[in-house]
């Protein structure tokens, strides 16, 4: 479990961290009026003064417990507004402020402060302070956390399928129309996840994705590879469409054992650029392939012409698309995250590419 905050301790807090922007800023919070709020969406009512040289200003401070995006616009909000009534500059402090949210304040010209030491100080014309790099101390708790992640991921992904939806329930059944399998639970807290993220809509009774190049963004900053149980390189003698097609025939062995390729072989598919490296190919079920491929199976520690991964992670299968050979190709989010995460340069200007037929809203 994460430290917990007392809310009286704010001050103290952020005074132990010491010369956040260096010893010639000085940044004082004070308890202004009574803590109120409980729950997640605690709030402290504070004040804030930061002083450089013989000059000073004061600060209307909003304190949340908690740092997602919405959490975040509330604190905006309501420090604006007390600050406009007194006459003061607006402020928020909550437990974290990564890189993203601290271009968040800049962007909307509010100070902000973490218990972490990181912060942001704006006074126009005057001062502009920044500060990153601390460590987040006061991880989010929630298991939604990892909305973005494995097999959660399912759920956002499929608003990238589909960008609207009248109940969970319905979210549900689109990810199961597309392969994948997740509880109605395990959808409900990622909604509410991507919800607190603002990059969902659940004003209006359904439920619509508002920001697909935040969700983009979010998938990306947490993807990691499929985690491989079994490595084969096989020396196959089978083009991609003869190997499907093998893969395709019914028999008793794993009649249901799921194969498609890899994001990063099927870019083709989605970009203008070629890849001339082994394809790769996810399975589910190592020995049913085995069982499929036949004499075909020969593997090989040079000149392969095939490599084959088994996992148990269910992205590398959802919502893959048979081309016109039968080939089944990884869907296009899986193909962007891959090659955007793989560090390569060549890789990263193509999953660009990728990128911008994701966000065409013509694409399905």
């Amino acid at each position: 479990m994460p430290p917990t905050i007392p809310e009286p301790a704010i001050p103290e807090l952020i005074a132990a961290l010491g010369p956040i922007f260096g010893r010639g800023v000085v940044v004082e919070v004070r308890k202004e009026g009574r803590l109120s709020g409980g729950g997640g969406r605690a709030a402290a009512t504070l004040a804030a003064s930061v002083a450089w040289g013989s000059e000073r200003w004061e600060f209307a401070a909003e304190a949340k417990m908690r740092s997602t995006p919405r959490v975040l616009e509330e604190a905006i909000a309501q420090s604006r507004r007390r600050a406009s009534r007194l006459g003061y500059l607006p402020m928020v402090i909550v437990p974290f402020l990564g890189a993203r949210r601290l271009e968040q304040l800049e962007e909307q010209g509010v100070s902000g402060l973490d218990l972490c030491g990181n912060g942001f100080i704006v006074v126009p014309s005057r001062l502009l302070l920044r500060r990153t790099g601390e460590p987040n101390r006061y991880p989010d708790s929630q298991p939604t956390r990892f909305a973005y992640r494995g097999a959660t991921s399912l759920v956002p992904r499929v608003f990238l399928r589909r960008g609207g939806y009248s109940s969970v329930g319905q979210v549900r059944d689109e990810i199961a129309a597309a392969g994948g399998k997740v509880a109605m639970s395990t959808v409900s807290k990622a909604l509410a996840r991507m919800a607190e993220d603002l990059i969902v809509d659940r004003s209006q009774g359904g439920i619509s994705l508002v920001q697909p190049e935040r969700l983009l963004a979010e998938l990306v900053e947490q993807f990691t590879p499929p985690k491989p149980e079994r490595v084969v390189q096989l020396k196959a003698g089978l083009s991609l469409e003869e190997l499907f097609r093998r893969i395709e025939t019914t028999g008793d062995t794993a009649p249901d054992f799921r194969a498609a390729l890899s994001g990063a072989s099927c870019q083709d598919r989605y970009s203008g650029g070629l890849r001339a490296d082994v394809p790769v190919v996810y399975t589910d079920d190592l020995d049913a392939l085995k069982a499929r491929m036949g004499a075909a199976w020969t593997p090989t520690d040079r000149f392969a012409t095939l490599q084959v991964i088994e996992t148990r992670d269910p992205t590398p299968f959802f919502d893959v698309r048979a081309d016109e050979r039968g080939v089944r190709n990884a869907s296009v989010v899986q193909t962007y995250l891959e090659l955007a995460t793989s560090g390569d340069k060549r890789d990263m200007e193509m999953a660009q590419e990728v990128q911008a037929r994701i966000l065409r809203p013509t694409v399905t």
